[in-house]
């Protein structure tokens, strides 16, 4: 920990970094069974935490449920009405455990205890009440099993069907009877399985042949169809009404974008997805039989967020949504009108002082013809005026960065940045080839469009081209080491945040669900040793100048906390000024509110010295 005068300056700037951290926010709102209440995951107890709040009372205090040190992820309300299903891991290690929770905060009590899985998000189905259905796999391996466990009293789960390949559990038929698995070897390559719950059977429903990418899947009320959102193994982004038994087309919707959620209403017969179009979403209402969109247009404010449920009747749909200027909340939209209702309506006084915020979105021409569509946040009115500049590159690889709130971009502001987001080829929500575009070999073209974007960056009129910063988390942090490595001349100072170092130790490190998807991302660490070793950070890591702030999680599955220390430890001994921060109760993550304050007050400091 820095001590004396850094210690006394992380002080001053953890007051202005509280204003933005502490404006929390709240997501994931699931309707009680009368649609009298939500149930919410909100971070303004410094972590994810479950609250349950009045409809019609937006502004009314909500209610705490549970009294945790862990971080929490809301689940589905059981049919009675009276609990609501939830999970939570240990230091954002991602080995989740369920539980349940009355609705008055009583008679909580674990579901799962024993052995610690990666637990995905339970599905409870009303032919079946005291009983829930999810997947899980071990953290060291790839192969997914789904189960079937007791919602009314701790005890052991039973397993259906496995699959030796990373899998998600889509949905599961109103009956009970049949489950939809999302076979994941690959991010262009996936399968949709149907088991047959009671023998575990399991046949390929979707494709019949060739490969595509879904993004989601779920059966129709009465369970007689399947929604299937996918590319098809083309461009053009589905949504595909299939029969649930034989697979056949039934009707279909094309997407003005990649469709990222979808959700279906037990009564009224709409579906609603969310599409991401470009670097924004939009929610779009359809009529479940014919796949048509539905008269009534939902009018969001420009931003990106993503839909939970309906409400029981089908008349509300619960939708999670931010912009650039307000943090992500919960809002209803009236399905017969398509108009919106906030579902929370709560003060946020700490914002008072947030800088007024202008985004720019800006098609970055790259090497070869193509775009990196990138996001620019400037302080509003002063496009003249050359500003340090954020250059920030997210994760994944195939993560996206959209127009919304982040609490870093609002601080970044107030200390005189401009913060640039670069989606780079291989990024999701372009279409297929985009997302492909770095796979393998591939990832030099990618290295391109990182050298592209940050070169357009350093020319425009609000940058001061002396004092550019790359930073990211993650595959970003993976990014940032490439960047300083690679380009030198570019920047001043970088910020790698669980970034991989060493691309042959993280294979053999990562949890086995990454290691098999990030096989096709990079190649195999035997196989492709020479090109692994050509494309880490760690082989170039002499070229490194620039000064660079570290931070790890202490109990991160994906990127282990050795990747961020092969880095420091390669910086200190060629002297290359730096520091290191590791939270011990943080994972592949940033998700307590103290970690984030500490984290941008020294990152800023750091930053200081680094651009004087």
């Amino acid at each position: 920990m820095p001590s004396g005068a850094a210690a006394a300056r992380d002080a001053e700037l953890a007051k202005v970094a509280s204003a933005y951290v502490s404006a929390f926010t709240n997501a994931d709102a699931v309707f009680t069974r009368d649609s009298k209440r939500i149930v919410f995951v909100s971070n303004r107890d410094g972590l994810p935490q479950l609250y349950v709040s009045t409809v019609g009372k937006a502004p009314a205090p909500a209610q705490r449920l549970v009294d945790t040190t862990q971080r929490v992820a809301v689940g589905p309300m059981s049919k009675d009405g009276k609990s609501v299903l939830f999970r939570s891991d240990t230091g954002a290690d991602e080995q989740w455990s369920i539980f349940r929770v009355d609705l008055d905060g009583k008679n909580l009590v674990e579901l799962t205890p024993g052995e610690r899985l990666q637990r995905e998000k339970p599905i409870l189905v009303d032919a079946q009440p005291t009983m829930m259905f999810y997947a899980a796999r071990k953290v060291s391996e790839a192969k997914t099993t789904l189960y079937s466990a007791s919602i009314a009293t701790p005890g052991p789960a039973k397993p259906i069907f496995t699959t030796e390949v990373p899998a998600d559990l889509a949905d599961v038929d109103p009956k009970g009877a049949v489950a939809l698995m999302a076979e994941i070897p690959m991010r262009i390559d996936m399968t949709l399985v149907r088991v047959d719950v009671a023998t575990g059977k399991g046949e390929k429903l979707y494709p019949k042949d060739g490969k595509v990418t879904l993004f989601g899947a779920k059966f129709s009320a009465d369970g007689k169809q399947v929604y299937v959102a996918t590319d098809g193994g083309g461009e053009q982004q589905l949504l595909l009404a299939l029969d649930a038994k034989s697979g056949k087309q039934l009707a279909k919707y094309n997407a003005p974008g990649e469709i990222t959620s979808v959700v279906v209403a037990k009564n009224g017969g709409l579906v609603a997805v969310t599409v991401s179009v470009g670097t924004h979403s939009e929610i779009v209402l359809l009529d479940g039989k014919k796949l048509a969109p539905a008269k009534q247009k939902v009018k969001l404010p420009l931003g990106s967020g993503f839909t939970t449920g309906f409400s029981e009747d089908g008349k509300r749909l619960s939708v999670t949504w931010s912009t650039p200027s307000s943090p992500h909340d919960v809002i209803a939209i009236d399905t017969a009108t398509g108009s919106i209702d906030p579902l929370r309506m709560e003060q946020r006084p700490s914002l008072a002082s947030m800088p007024k915020i202008e985004a720019q979105v800006v098609d970055v021409p790259a090497f070869d013809g193509g775009k990196i569509p990138t996001v620019a946040y400037l302080p509003a009115g002063e496009h003249d005026k050359p500003h340090p500049v954020i250059v920030a590159y997210h994760g994944g690889p195939s993560g996206l960065s959209m127009l919304r709130w982040a609490p870093a971009i609002a601080f970044w502001l107030s200390q005189g940045y401009v913060f640039v987001e670069p989606n780079v080829r291989g990024s999701s929500g372009f279409g297929r080839a985009f997302e492909a575009g770095d796979n393998g070999k591939k990832r030099l073209d990618a290295f391109k469009d990182i050298e592209t974007s940050a070169r357009w960056v350093a020319q425009q009129p609000w940058a001061d081209k002396t004092r550019l910063v790359v930073y990211g988390g993650s595959y970003g942090g993976y990014t940032t080491l490439i960047a300083l490595s690679h380009w030198p001349d570019i920047w001043r100072a970088g910020v790698d945040y669980y970034g991989v170092a060493n691309l042959k130790s993280f294979m053999a490190m990562t949890s086995g669900l990454i290691r098999k998807i990030f096989l096709e991302e990079f190649g195999d660490p035997d196989k492709d040793a020479d090109f692994l070793a050509q494309i880490s950070p760690l082989s170039h890591v002499g070229k490194i100048v620039d000064p660079c702030f570290v931070y790890a999680g202490a109990n991160d599955p994906r990127v282990p906390r050795t990747e961020s220390d092969l880095i420091v430890k390669a910086l200190r001994q060629r002297h290359v000024a730096n520091e290191y921060m590791v939270a011990d109760n943080e994972g592949h993550s940033m998700s307590r509110t103290a970690n984030q304050i500490q984290f941008f007050a020294r990152v800023a400091r750091f930053l200081e010295t680094a651009l004087k």
